[in-house]
């Protein structure tokens, strides 16, 4: 018999699933609860205790230049008319998110620990993964949907300006995350029989 808080645990693990920011209501959380969701959402594994992840909290107008900035990055020539139509559609849909997060890994590549220890920058990105991880799951324990998206908005050459990266050449983007209440219903995810991923001795 499972103990009452690993199947709780279990069933927020199993039920998180991705929900689009199109399904999302208008209605934005509460910015004193996620603020409080990313600060546990910290405590993740960090061989050498660096803290890379730095985040990047946006309000509605920041979001909206983030959905354009990437509408723009969809259309690129806008030849295609199949592609620009996609880019006018991807830039409604993440521009009227009620909330996005953007996760960044803090790495000083330069430092003397790095310069020692290479594998730091590939820990840090690890530590980061995490990080994103345990705040997908205290959102779904929070009834808040959540998407974590790695469209790659951050190679438009004014993605750092507006979002208001710190360091650029210190910081990669790890993922945004997008979030909100959302009454969508996604069913549980299939996978594989474990015995055909698991090697056992």
């Amino acid at each position: 018999m499972k103990k009452e808080s690993t199947r709780i645990l279990a069933e927020i693990i199993k039920n998180r699933r991705t929900r689009k920011p199109a399904q999302f209501s208008k209605q934005p959380p509460s910015k004193d609860l996620i603020n409080s969701l990313i600060d546990i959402s910290r405590h993740a594994p960090n061989h050498h205790r660096t803290e890379p992840a730095r985040f990047y909290l946006l309000n509605a107008e920041k979001i909206r230049q983030v959905g354009r900035l990437f509408g723009e990055t969809v259309a690129q020539s806008g030849q295609d008319s199949a592609v620009v139509e996609k880019a006018k559609r991807k830039s409604k849909e993440w521009g009227e998110a009620p909330g996005l997060i953007i996760v960044t890994c803090h790495t000083d590549q330069s430092s003397e620990l790095v310069r020692k220890n290479p594998a730091v920058i590939d820990e840090d990105y690890a530590t980061c993964s995490c990080i994103c991880q345990n705040l997908l799951l205290l959102l779904e324990s929070e009834n808040l949907a959540s998407k974590w998206s790695t469209g790659p908005v951050w190679e438009h050459p004014d993605f750092n300006e507006v979002v208001g990266i710190k360091k650029p050449k210190c910081e990669r983007v790890v993922g945004l995350i997008f979030y909100g209440f959302s009454e969508q219903k996604v069913p549980p995810r299939k996978l594989e029989r474990l015995q055909n991923h698991l090697i056992e001795d």
